[in-house]
């Protein structure tokens, strides 16, 4: 799939990385479980080669999510995409519908979050209206890798009515929104 033909100033990507282990334990028993069940996952060099630098305006800002195990992909996608990291935008706290918080097995502590990263190209006085947006996001976690739909509009709260895109979207979001990935229904 093409990237649209068009500038943007904020690019929103949940990359599908692959993970090096799909068995998990849950209370001794042994789960192998495959990201591709739920989508495709691609390999870090298809990702980082996207040109992604095309569609970014001059001042732009990257949101880029990732686990904890990926960070150093996403640095090496953020610097493959032309940007800048800058620091880290949110981190999502997962809670089950009941209010309690979702753990998830890895090899070394249990995870109950996720992060996105920002990157920037340009200036991010051109690109920035608030000053008041909060990193911690606690919201539930539903289908399998979906985002909270709350950290877009803390992105547009931040930044502005300007042109926007999600990218690896799995479906058609809010208003506003141009949206680009192979599961878009």
């Amino acid at each position: 799939m093409d990237l649209p033909n068009k500038k943007y100033n904020i690019i929103y990507a949940d990359p599908p990385y692959k993970f090096g282990s799909s068995i998990y334990q849950d209370g001794g028993r042994k789960f192998n479980k495959s990201l591709n069940n739920y989508y495709p996952t691609l390999p870090l060099k298809q990702i980082k080669e996207l040109p992604v630098q095309n569609i970014a305006d001059e001042n732009c800002i990257l949101f880029c999510w990732t686990t904890d195990s990926h960070i150093p992909e996403c640095l090496e996608i953020i610097n493959a995409w032309s940007f800048k990291f800058k620091t880290i935008g949110f981190v999502w706290v997962k809670k089950y519908k009941s209010g309690s918080y979702c753990y998830n097995f890895s090899p070394y502590t249990l995870k109950s979050t996720e992060i996105c990263l920002i990157g920037l190209k340009g200036l991010l006085k051109n690109i920035k209206k608030s000053n008041n947006i909060k990193s911690l996001v606690f919201a539930e976690r539903t289908k399998h890798s979906k985002k909270p739909d709350c950290v877009r509009d803390k992105i547009v709260e931040l930044c502005g009515d300007i042109p926007r895109i999600e990218l690896f979207a799995r479906q058609k979001v809010q208003k506003g929104w141009d949206v680009w990935g192979d599961q878009i229904t």
